[in-house]
């Protein structure tokens, strides 16, 4: 079921994308995160449009410090990104990339719909996951990585039984795909809406994000290290936070936090 995948094809992949973003690619067979290795390229000079892909991961990231299981046939990679942005706008790009990948996933035939803030899923399962690790000071933005993790061609049975239940592949919802080709679609989709990104349209991002949400007009409980608030998720801003009208009557603006929905707990 895992196919041998050619770093050369990729290689070549990555040469034939007329892209804004995309610059070159460091492939690794096994790292312990992509993003780690991505701020260990930033320390030494590496510039803008760098991708960072992996095999696998031993101990890949989520959100929150949780551990992203990345078995062989999976998709791992981060991308170094250097806006000439002010720092609180680098809060839209884990949209930019949740968008990039549910529409290539889409492309594929599957019914993909993110989850706000970053997570794609197929049928309520998490098939990919995003995460976004910055570098500022005061005004000036040093970096950002982008970290895409998709399940490609992964039998979910291989994953751990704390997660399996809830996760699934493109592998058990469509059927083995070509890696070097999914990639290549979603690098491109990458570069469409970051360079709508690049381009301030803000607001073409929050709309084609909410037609691509299932979160919108949803019973919520946002759960964070210091709240828990529970209402109706109604809308999110041109910073990409979620807004939420509580069971109160109060209106509250989520910059972060775990993200329920009441019908499926």
């Amino acid at each position: 079921m895992i196919e041998q995948i050619s770093k050369q094809k990729i290689f070549d992949v990555i040469k034939s994308i007329d892209s804004k973003i995309v610059q070159k690619i460091i492939i690794f067979d096994e790292v312990t995160s992509t993003n780690n290795e991505a701020k260990k390229l930033i320390q030494n000079g590496e510039e803008e449009g760098t991708i960072i892909l992996a095999l696998t991961q031993k101990t890949g990231r989520g959100r929150f410090q949780r551990i992203w299981e990345s078995p062989k046939g999976g998709l791992y990679f981060s991308i170094i990104l250097k806006p000439t942005v002010s720092p609180e706008k680098t809060t839209l790009l884990p949209l930019v990339g949740a968008l990039a990948v549910s529409s290539t996933l889409r492309s594929y035939g599957l019914s993909a719909e993110i989850k706000w803030p970053n997570d794609v899923r197929v049928r309520k399962k998490k098939i990919a996951g995003i995460l976004l690790e910055s570098d500022a000071y005061k005004s000036h933005l040093h970096y950002v990585i982008l970290g895409i993790g998709v399940n490609l061609n992964i039998d979910i049975n291989v994953l751990s039984d704390e997660i399996k239940n809830k996760t699934t592949s493109l592998f058990q919802e469509h059927h083995a795909v070509d890696y070097v080709k999914f990639l290549k679609e979603l690098l491109l989709q990458l570069d469409t809406y970051y360079l709508l990104f690049l381009n301030e349209e803000y607001e073409t991002i929050i709309s084609e994000w909410k037609k691509q949400s299932d979160t919108m007009n949803r019973r919520v409980k946002i759960v964070s290290s210091t709240d828990e608030i529970i209402g109706a998720a109604y809308n999110v801003d041109n910073s990409g936070f979620l807004l939420v009208i509580t069971d109160s009557g109060e209106y509250k603006k989520i910059m972060s936090g775990d993200c329920l929905y009441f019908d499926e707990l």
